[in-house]
């Protein structure tokens, strides 16, 4: 009477199923670190676009008041910084940016008459705290 060996390999080995999921590991890092660097990149231009905005507004209200606001909420009702609570917004009169505008801005203004300089301000635990933008009735901006 002959034996014989009946080969009932079904599965996966160990090291098969390490590799898989180490190759999955280094597949999810680079996936979440783009994603990261994406939402960054697109709350700063969120933030670039509205500063923009901003600016052309107050030039707007400038041409039909001889003067600059620092009201954002009472005199431009159609500024609409949108959903996201990433940055904070605020206009100081009076002011122009030094040139050649520090990056990052560190809040050096120079006094100018009449002018204004509005800036974006990352919000706290937010991917964007700490980051400050700028922009001058010159439109001279540290973006």
């Amino acid at each position: 009477m002959s034996r014989t060996k009946i080969n009932n390999n079904k599965g996966f080995t160990l090291i098969e199923l390490l590799i898989v999921m180490s190759i999955i590991a280094i597949l999810g890092s680079v996936g979440i670190t783009s994603y990261i660097g994406s939402t960054l990149k697109a709350a700063r231009t969120e933030a670039y676009t509205n500063l923009e905005a901003l600016r052309m507004h107050e030039a707007q209200f400038f041409s039909e008041n001889a003067v600059y606001t620092a009201d954002i909420a009472g005199d431009f009702p159609s500024f609409q910084p949108g959903p996201s609570a990433s940055f904070a917004y605020a206009l100081t009169l009076n002011q122009s940016l030094t040139t050649p505008v520090p990056v990052p801005f560190a809040g050096g203004m120079a006094a100018q008459t009449p002018c204004f300089v509005a800036t974006a301000t990352g919000s706290a635990g937010t991917r964007v705290a700490g980051d400050v933008f700028a922009i001058d009735c010159d439109n001279n901006r540290n973006f």
